[in-house]
């Protein structure tokens, strides 16, 4: 559905920074990085963790944006290729299963999208490939270290910002298109149950494994950093907690 742009923009809440609405660039960092950047040289500056949720994000704000004409992807690549996702869906599209044609990392897959909006997406911005390296080791780094921009990429940033400014087309012509994304999987009053619940997950564990097989468990996988959500890799079962960083730190003290 397309209507008036109406305050307050973004539409979804994500992990960003806002620039000034006369700028046609929306900028999407992978990784932890770190640089500082004129708050009028972009509309949007975010982080992307997730090849799937995180994309949806993006779209959404994107395209109920029409002022926004440029998209630049940058940083370096991590976990499930989450960049490798979004320039292929600026550049392929998905199939009739909302897969991610192209895409390289696992779950890419953007199910709570209409395909009339990946279209409008696709149409409204133009995509800049900024990320280097693009191969990663397929793993969550728990820590997840940032990392400062040296001379070379901050030249290459500002030089593309540069061309998209002087390219700028001007606002789509149809105007934004409001996208609705469900709910988070849980409320906030279900944190506390969802702690105690871990706590006593773990701790049974500990009782149930010898010390030696419990030290070299395997890790975590992270589905979605936005939703914390993860699958223990010792039972299988997919968790939502209200902190990923908090429930690494708590299975660290009581596994040792």
């Amino acid at each position: 559905m397309n209507q008036s742009l109406k305050a307050p923009w973004p539409i979804v809440p994500g992990s960003y920074w806002l620039g000034s609405m006369k700028s046609p660039i929306a900028i999407v960092t992978v990784g932890q990085a770190r640089f500082h950047l004129e708050k009028e040289r972009y509309c949007i500056l975010g982080s992307l963790r997730t090849s799937n949720l995180g994309i949806e994000k993006i779209v959404a704000n994107v395209v109920s944006n029409p002022g926004i004409r440029f998209l630049i992807v940058c940083g370096l690549e991590e976990g499930h290729m989450p960049a490798d996702a979004l320039i292929s869906l600026t550049r392929n599209g998905v199939d009739e299963n909302m897969n991610i044609i192209g895409a390289r990392g696992q779950l890419a897959c953007i199910s709570d999208i209409r395909p009339e909006a990946v279209k409008r997406f696709r149409d409204q911005v133009k995509v800049i490939d900024l990320v280097y390296p693009k191969d990663t080791a397929d793993t969550i780094d728990w820590a997840d270290p940032p990392f400062d921009f040296d001379e070379d990429r901050m030249e290459k940033l500002r030089g593309q910002i540069g061309e998209c400014e002087q390219n700028n087309p001007g606002p789509y012509p149809d105007g934004p298109m409001i996208v609705q994304l469900p709910e988070p999987l849980r409320s906030p009053m279900d944190w506390s149950m969802v702690l105690k619940d871990q706590v006593n997950r773990v701790s049974s564990l500990m009782l149930r494994m010898p010390s030696q097989q419990l030290m070299t468990s395997s890790g975590d996988a992270v589905v979605s950093p936005e939703f914390e959500v993860f699958i223990d890799a010792i039972d299988w079962l997919v968790v939502q907690v209200p902190s990923l960083q908090f429930y690494a730190s708590m299975k660290r003290y009581l596994i040792g």
